[in-house]
This record gives structure tokens, sequence and C-alpha cells, in this order.
């Protein structure tokens, strides 16, 4: 995983877990995407502390997730659902659309899709 991405996910995990200068920062820096510049004029402190805060918060985040791995969890129960679904899809193409048992299939199908799309 690109270590954007992956940082960009551990703050959704654990960015509560950050001061709220902290959070701000990285929100700044990961969801804004302002430079280091723009960050430490915004708060009056030089780029290398800007610099300095977002590796430290990474790393503490990083931390966490060794500690508590629900970052990693969370992936495999998506990795999980999607073959699932790509289950019933097998399925549901096997059956006959107007039957019992490809309406109840389809309605799970369509309720793990929805949760899905709500990562």
């Amino acid at each position: 995983m690109e270590p954007l991405v992956r940082t960009g996910l551990l703050y959704d995990f654990y960015g509560g877990l950050l001061t709220a200068k902290q959070r701000k920062v990285m929100e700044l820096y990961f969801l804004e995407d302002w430079s280091l510049a723009e960050i430490a004029s915004e708060e009056s402190v030089s780029r290398q502390a800007v610099h300095d805060l977002i590796h430290r918060c990474a790393r503490m985040m990083e931390e966490y997730e060794s500690k508590l791995g629900l970052m990693e969890r969370f992936i495999c129960q998506q990795a999980e659902l999607n073959g699932i679904c790509t289950k019933l899809a097998e399925l549901l193409q096997q059956l006959e659309k107007d039957s019992p048992i490809y309406q109840s299939l389809n309605e799970i199908k369509l309720k793990i899709e929805k949760l899905l799309e709500n990562e």
C-alpha cells in the first residue's frame, strides 16, 4: 500500500487519538493538500517543525496499529465481503430470477454491497 494512502487510512482509524493541534496539521497536510511551508506559516512554526510533527504523528499511528490492528482487520473484512459478493453473484447467475432463493440471496448481496460502499 502506498505510504500516503496508508497514513491517510491510519488517520481515519487513529486520528481521534491525536491532540487537536496534531489533527489540524495532519488534516491540512493530508486532506487539504497544504504544503509544509503553508502549514508552517499558518501555525507560526518552522517548516521543519511541521515536517517533524507529521512524521511523529505517523509513527504514533503506526504504533497504535501494531498494538490494536484495527486497520488491518478492516482491510481483511473488506476483502472477505468482496469475496462473498463475488460468490453470491456467481450463485445468482445459476438461479431463476423469480425463485425465492434468488430473491433472498440478492437481498443479502445488496446489503453487503451497501456496507462496502460505506467504507
